[in-house]
């Protein structure tokens, strides 16, 4: 081990220029992937003693020692030093201090290119179990919510303006099931990813240790690589998962920007629970939603993660580049934002209280059973087309006599369009409007149930 703690230098006649230290050195940022790092240790080391090139003492010295490091790591009590280029320099200097020539067997048969490869795939592997179980709780909230409101008519909106009344169970369902898919993504991304790169060495293989296979089973992987210079290079697997999170804070927003208004008190549909809000600095009535703000702007941080992690790996050659240490602020970004923003809008959703008259006062406003006179009209043999103009007709004279549908009678209806007839009243009700959405996924109040039961049932079938 030379002087300034890294693992290379043998072929240089100077030393490596502080400036390069600074942009090259990442132990410290690193150093979560430590207790990874020391997993593929172990597993290398079996591998090693397996082909001869450690005695049954020198392994278990060496499991011993890594074991240790780890321990002391998580306790806090040990951590990598400035001189330390990175986290495998960490490691292994250490533990050639505490156990001399045996600690620098180690080393021999890989290399820092599969183990960095490595040390992020089994992290962002063991963060999938945490995260999916906070998408699952703010799922669950979001279902709790809707089964609440199952039956509670509101606006529905397109282009942010109303259209036909829905059920508000209804609309927070619209948002809970991408966030089942988000989790299914998240699942099938694992499926994928549970491949080895150890033993992969720098690009071409290792000539020592022969049975990558054996060094994945006992990580946990499913299986090992199949190309060596793949393995190295590949990180498609992180890509996949920072798309995962963006999406995922993506639909997030979505719901905190409905949130945000659904809380003002142009809307006011929701009121929430002043564990979930702040206030002002200078105004004393305030309540903000900051965590709805707040998920929103970090919707904003994943999407520019995915980006970056794409833009490193386009045009990147074959096999291992440093460009490929982006991966890992990305990755750790990525995983701190969900950890964050899962449970805090899993409270705000779950202790909200919702305001239903006001949904109900405000459902038919700006004419949103229209559509019930023209699906009138059409089930009546008048074509489409025209059962849409005669409607329009009907609402150009509900504005001209400033009155809504709901006011209107046989009278009325006669005057637009004699196909109008007296029995149009019985379905220009709110209740009425929502019931005739009877189909599988529609808004009716009954079908609005069965969705949320066959949802809960296969979020339990995501543990």
């Amino acid at each position: 081990m030379n002087e300034r703690s890294t693992l290379w230098g043998g072929r240089f006649r100077k030393a490596p220029d502080p400036a390069l230290m600074q942009l090259s050195s990442h132990a410290g940022v690193h150093a979560r992937l430590i207790p990874q790092d020391i997993a593929g240790g172990i597993a290398h080391a079996e591998a090693l003693r397996d082909v001869g090139l450690l005695t049954g003492a020198e392994h278990q010295a060496i499991i011993a020692g890594l074991e240790a490091i780890r321990a002391e790591f998580l306790a806090g009590a040990l951590a990598p030093e400035p001189r330390d280029e990175d986290i495998h320099t960490f490691i292994e200097r250490v533990l050639v201090e505490r156990l001399g020539p045996t600690g620098a067997k180690l080393r021999a048969g890989r290399s820092r290119n599969d183990q960095a490869a490595n040390g992020l795939r089994l992290y962002l592997l063991g963060e999938v179990g945490p995260i999916l179980a906070k998408l699952v709780a703010l799922a669950t909230a979001l279902a709790d919510q809707a089964e609440a409101h199952a039956g509670a008519i509101c606006p529905g909106f397109t282009h942010l303006q109303s259209a036909q009344p829905v059920t508000f169970g209804h609309w927070l369902m619209a948002h809970a099931h991408p966030l089942f898919r988000n989790a299914t993504r998240l699942q099938d991304f694992a499926r994928r990813a549970s491949v080895s790169p150890l033993g992969a060495a720098a690009l071409a293989g290792s000539a020592i240790t022969l049975h990558p296979e054996r060094s994945a089973a006992a990580m946990g992987y499913a299986r090992a690589f199949e190309n060596s210079v793949d393995a190295v290079s590949a990180r498609d697997h992180v890509a996949e998962f920072l798309f995962v999170a963006a999406m995922t804070a993506v639909d997030l927003s979505r719901l905190a920007e409905e949130i945000t208004l659904w809380a003002s008190q142009q809307f006011g549909w929701v009121m929430l629970d002043d564990a979930f809000a702040t206030g002002s600095s200078i105004m004393p009535q305030k309540k903000n939603p900051d965590i709805a703000e707040i998920t929103r702007g970090r919707a904003a941080r994943l999407t520019g993660d995915l980006m970056s992690m794409l833009g490193v790996l386009k045009g990147l050659p074959l096999s291992y580049n440093r460009d490929l240490a982006e991966d890992k602020r990305a990755g750790f970004d990525a995983v701190d934002v969900l950890h964050e923003v899962l449970p805090a809008m899993t409270g705000l959703i779950a202790s909200m209280t919702v305001n239903t008259p006001t949904l109900r006062a405000q459902a038919g406003n700006g004419f949103t059973l229209a559509t019930e006179v023209a699906d009138y009209l059409a089930l009546k043999g008048v074509p489409f087309a025209e059962a849409h103009e005669i409607t329009g007709l009907l609402v150009r004279y509900c504005e001209d006599m400033g009155r809504d549908l709901q006011s209107l009678d046989a009278l009325d209806f006669r005057a637009v369009d004699p196909r109008l007839g007296a029995d149009l009243k019985d379905r220009l009700t709110l209740e009425a409007a929502v019931a005739a959405r009877s189909g599988p996924g529609g808004t009716a109040p009954a079908r609005v149930r069965e969705q949320i039961a066959a949802y809960r049932q296969a979020l339990a079938g995501l543990a």
